[in-house]
Parts: C-alpha cells; structure tokens; sequence
C-alpha cells in the first residue's frame, strides 16, 4: 500500500518544549487510514515511551545507544537515571520536562560531548498513535544539573529543544517483537537503518546524524511564499512503518529497507510509488523563511534504494547503471529553486539519491526511469567488446553505444568512514566528508 503523509511540523502554542508536533499529523492521517480501511492491526505497540531492555518486560524496549564524535570511535552510553555535573549549567537549558533517564557516560565531558550543552540522550521510543502501528523515534538531548533528568532547551527559547550537535553520530539499536520493516523516514543526514531477526525477534539498528529542520508556526507558515520559522533545531528523527500489517507499507517484493530522508517536517512523507507510471514520489516542506524573516530556508532529500528494489521498481538489472538509467527532478514553487544540486551513486547494496540546496517551502522529489534509457544496452556493450563487431542486424542505437565516450579528467574513488557508515567519493581529487576518515 503507497499513501502520503502530510506532517504538520509547527511549534504548538503554549507549550513548553514543541518538538514532538510530528505525533499530531501522525494521528490525523491514521484516523483517515483506518476510516477508509477499517483494517484490523497485526502488530500491537506498546503504550508510552519505551524502557530500556535491561528493565523491559515487552518486546519493544531500546536495547542500546551509542555515539561516534569526531574521533570517529564509537563510545557505547549506559542508562542512567541520576544527575551529572558533565556539562554546563544554564538556568534556561535546565528549565525543561523532567524524563525518566538519559543514555550517557562517564567520560561524556572528556571525550567533548559536552561542549553543545547538553550530558546524554534520552531516546523517545513510542508507537506514533494509537492508530497505526508505525514507530516514532525522538533522541532528545538531556541536561541534569538541577537534580533529576531534564530536557535540554535553548537557551534563547527555553519553548525549544536545545541542539542536537550535529558532529556526532548518533547509532540506536532497538527490540521491536514481530516488526517487519517496510519503509523507514525521518530528519537526519548519513542515516542507515539495518534489522536482523533472532529467535523471531527483530533488532533494528539506526545510525545517523542529526540536521537543521526548520519548524513552523502553524500549518499555514508551511505553504506560500511568505511563512516563517519558529526556530531552527537540529534534530534526529525517525518513523518505522511496518510491512506485515494492513496499515504498513508494502510494496510487493521489495526488501522493506527503503529508506527516505529530509529536513522539511511539514510534509514529510512515506515514499509514494505508482505501479503504473512507474515513478516513486516523494514530499516535505518547511517554511520559506528562517525566523529572520528575510533568510530563504534550504532543503535536501535522501533516498536509499537497496539494489534489489531497483529492480522490482523499475526492473533495473544492472545497478552501475543508476546514474543514466534514472531521471531525478524535482518541482517547486513558482518562486522556488529551478535547479537543485543532485547525485547518484551506488555501493554494493544500495543506490543513493540525494537532492540538495533547493528552496522551500513544497519541494516534491521525483525518481522516474529514463525513456531513453534500454535495459540491455550494457549486456549488448560488453558482449561486443568481448566477441568482436556486432552481428548483422544490430540496431543503429546499439551501434551509438559503442562509441567512445567523450574525454575527461580521470577520476579517483576514495572510500570514507565514519562509524558504520561508509561513503565512496569519486572526484578529480576527491576529499572525504566532515567527520570521516579515509580509509
């Protein structure tokens, strides 16, 4: 089932930390499914944040939480529920909601964590409504000076969450009983979602690091060309849809790790796909502007497509070919970006897809097949590189391709690290990210 999700990403007025504001639009969309399809769910969620496992008595509980800071050495947290002294105190940043806990450690301050103003993670685990069984997961930064465990906020707009640094990569391993994965969204950069089952339990992993989201007023701040920002905030978001429940997200033979990215929340979406034109859509948004009132706000999306998806969308056999087998546009408003940074690459599992630097605020992202494009025109090169000219009959395009293409300054692949994430950079002279290593 393909279905769009509009999320209304606005700060709710007169409340004390607007951060969770995803929750809302989550709920008002389940409503909408579950009045169309009156489906009966297969998975049942349990209610509230989740524990720990090492204190869980569910299926569903957080199992563990780590960090990779610039050092790019991961540093597993442990649970904790008492205060520190590891970060600076600041009476706006401390005047959050009380949490049960935060996932932290005792070198927090040592190892620099502490410079963004905040001592551990609290890890937000929770089904997204009571509606569908789709996993809502927040890492919210902590600050526990005053005595107990507190929500870190700005310290500007005590309304706000503090940031997340945006340096260090946060990895969460999650319990999640009979969850099946069909797709995963949600706010961050360098995201990666992997799951493994044991015992017919799942385990899922996401790593990623947390971006600037620009976050609305209301819903109108979202469309139009005039909408501000509340605040700008660095954040770490996801949603797990399932496959193996009527109000999932399954498309027939895909692998259930499809994953999509943004830091627009005011239409963030599931991927939408239409079997019959063969093309993957997929929206956010965000306000126009930034709480300046003048700053035009920047997007980006990222689409991880494992291999074996591609084929089953558009029967894409040979991988290496995604860069000219697949045509990536995206539409804006009148008074939007025309043209928007993008690229194509491919590792040994996965075809990536990222969009960047266009304007907001109603940006949709469109993945099609090239029509130009012919599935054995690889298959026909090689063969007649290896056998000698073509037969007799040999099309006049298959006779194009064999052309020599055009001369060009030799490139170099550097292969980056950080973490678990790997990144492959192809340049003239390539350099790896911010954050990673070479390898």
């Amino acid at each position: 089932m393909a279905m769009e999700l509009v999320l209304n990403g606005g700060a709710m007025k007169n409340t004390r930390l607007a951060i969770r504001s995803v929750l809302l639009a989550l709920t008002l969309i389940a409503q909408l499914i579950m009045g169309i399809q009156g489906a009966h769910a297969d998975i049942t969620l349990p209610k509230g944040s989740w524990l720990n496992c090492a204190s869980a008595t569910d299926a569903y509980c957080v199992e563990s939480v780590s960090v990779i800071p610039t050092t790019g050495k991961a540093v597993a947290l442990s649970w904790s529920t008492s205060a520190s002294s590891d970060a600076v105190a600041n009476a706006a940043i401390v005047s959050g909601k009380a949490l049960p806990g935060r996932w932290t450690t005792a070198s927090w301050a040592s190892l620099g964590l502490g410079a963004a103003g905040y001592d551990g993670i609290y890890i937000d685990a929770k089904a997204a409504n009571d509606f569908v069984p789709w996993v809502y997961v927040d890492a919210q930064p902590t600050l526990s000076t005053s005595g107990a465990v507190k929500l870190a906020a700005q310290a500007a707009n005590s309304n706000y969450a503090a940031d997340l640094d945006q340096a260090v990569t946060i990895s969460i391993k999650l319990r999640m009983g009979n969850f099946q994965s069909g797709v995963t969204f949600g706010v961050g950069s360098d995201v990666s979602v992997e799951s493994e089952v044991t015992a017919g339990v799942t385990s899922m992993t996401i790593e990623g690091n947390p971006v600037m989201v620009p976050l609305a007023k209301s819903s109108k701040d979202c469309t139009g060309n005039t909408g501000v920002a509340a605040t700008l905030i660095r954040q770490f978001q996801t949603v797990l849809v399932p496959q193996n429940d009527p109000l999932g997200f399954t498309v027939a033979g895909t692998s259930g790790k499809l994953y999509v990215g943004s830091n627009g929340l005011c239409k963030l979406s599931t991927p939408v796909w239409n079997a019959d034109t063969k093309h993957f859509k997929y929206t956010a948004s965000a306000p126009r502007l930034a709480p300046d009132g003048t700053t035009i706000n920047k997007g980006f999306y990222r689409a991880i497509i494992p291999i074996s998806d591609a084929k089953v969308f558009w029967g894409l056999t040979n991988p290496n070919d995604a860069a000219k087998a697949l045509v990536v546009s995206i539409t804006t408003s009148d008074s939007g970006s025309k043209v928007a940074l993008s690229s194509i690459s491919v590792n040994k599992t996965n075809i990536v897809i990222e969009v960047s630097n266009f304007d907001f605020p109603d940006p949709a992202l469109d993945i099609a097949l090239n029509p130009s494009y012919t599935m054995n025109s690889s298959a026909t090169e090689s063969n007649q590189n290896s056998s000698g000219p073509a037969a007799t009959g040999t099309s006049q395009s298959a006779a194009n391709n064999q052309k020599a293409p055009a001369a060009k300054a030799k490139t170099i692949t550097i292969t980056c690290l950080k973490g678990k994430t790997v990144k492959k950079v192809t340049a003239v002279k390539p350099v790896c990210p911010k954050g990673y290593t070479k390898k």
